[in-house]
């Protein structure tokens, strides 16, 4: 887990996270970047891997690219001001998705990804504010960074850039960043960030935001799906001589309240959460591993046989698994879906949603029981499970 310096994490929690930003000196000690500047831009290279550009050529005016790139382009850079942003390395890196497990002190379901940027000198993305949480780690080389909570606000942008970059700019605080190094930053804090070196590297671990028309559309899709919402609408006490075009208010208040009556199901709210939390956002779904076909699965127990034999399984990094206790019962849901006739365990499900990977010792336990042996043996067909290398 990352050190919190001069805090502890119940004050990080209680008074940092998703109120004010804080800096947290040597938070992962002797930190070295798990990918260099080269291999970062052979990425940007990749047709399906999300990539950019971005350079600044005067006080506010930057050019934003967009990748793939090719060898070519990155020849005509200048020597400085300009940075490479790599989208969702944890997807494509064991060893970045590693880093995660620093971050295990908040639910792994809020994640979004890692995004991780290299900057030459002078490199920036201008001044900017998110709608997320993110850490921003020092992965290499120094950074220094400008932090604001004021002005930032919709309208605050200047016209005719192609990022929406903030047009007032007041500096509250700055710091200079080393390797180890973690800012932390709730929604809507203004920050930018200037490269002082040519090994500035910087891996944001950003965090998922939820607008409530997001959460609304997709508790309207769950019970649109699953036809959990078929109680009919009834009308107010009719009163005589009603004008026949007007909607009364008693009967916007009749609405309400059978709209409310789902919202007071706290099983459905569960699940459907549950649901919500562990889908993919669409460049994601679009990296799920192919699954094995019938000639490449084996029987169960020769599947079995085989974990014996190994170190034991890990996740596919682009797989989101959660589970929630509802009724007593512990259930899985797996990419927005609810894993249904699961037989293993409870303890077992939970470790299962809450560990990256299971060693063969993790897997012992468990090992003989028939409920978790048909799921394991699901999951790897699938490649949502695969061995440890």
């Amino acid at each position: 887990m990352i050190q919190f310096d001069k805090i502890d994490l119940a004050t990080f929690l209680q008074n940092y996270w998703q109120k004010k930003p804080v800096l947290l000196r040597n938070a992962l000690p002797d930190f070295e970047s798990p990918i260099s500047a080269e291999e970062l831009a052979g990425l940007s290279l990749e047709e399906e891997i999300e990539s950019r550009i971005v350079v600044q050529k005067a006080v506010d005016d930057y050019e934003l690219k967009r990748g793939p790139f090719s060898e070519d382009d990155y020849t005509e850079l200048p020597e400085e001001k300009w940075t490479l942003l790599v989208q969702g390395c944890d997807r494509l890196l064991p060893e970045v998705a590693d880093i995660l497990n620093d971050f295990d002190f908040l639910p792994r379901w809020r994640i979004d990804d890692i995004m991780i940027s290299y900057a030459t000198t002078g490199g920036n993305v201008g001044p900017h504010f998110d709608h997320y949480d993110v850490f921003l780690l020092q992965a290499a080389g120094q950074r220094h960074w400008q932090i604001t909570s004021q002005d930032c606000f919709e309208d605050n942008y200047i016209q005719g850039v192609d990022l929406r970059l903030m047009k007032t700019f007041k500096v509250e605080e700055d710091f200079v960043l080393n390797p180890g190094d973690i800012l932390y930053l709730p929604p809507k804090v203004g920050h930018h960030g200037i490269a002082l070196d040519d090994q500035c590297m910087t891996f944001s671990v950003g965090y998922r935001s939820y607008r409530g028309q997001e959460l609304w559309d997709s508790l309207g899709d769950h019970l649109s799906e699953l036809s959990l919402f078929k109680e009919l609408y009834l009308d107010p006490s009719m009163q005589p001589n009603l004008p026949p075009g007007e909607v009364t208010a008693d009967a916007a208040q009749a609405a309400r309240q059978l709209i409310e009556s789902k919202l007071q199901d706290p099983k459905l709210l569960q699940t459907w959460f549950a649901r919500f939390a562990s889908q993919l956002d669409q460049a994601a779904a679009q990296q799920l591993p192919e699954p094995l076909t019938a000639e490449e699965t084996p029987s169960l127990q020769e599947f079995i046989d085989a974990l014996h034999s190994e170190h034991g399984l890990i996740k596919d990094a682009v797989c989101r698994f959660v589970y929630t206790d509802i009724d007593a019962q512990t259930q899985l849901y797996i990419n927005g879906a609810i894993w249904e006739n699961v037989n293993a365990p409870a303890e077992f499900i939970q470790l299962l949603a809450n560990q990256y990977f299971l060693t063969i010792d993790d897997l012992m336990p468990y090992i003989d029981d028939n409920g978790v042996q048909a799921l394991l043996f699901d999951l790897w067909k699938l490649q949502y499970l695969v061995f440890i290398e």
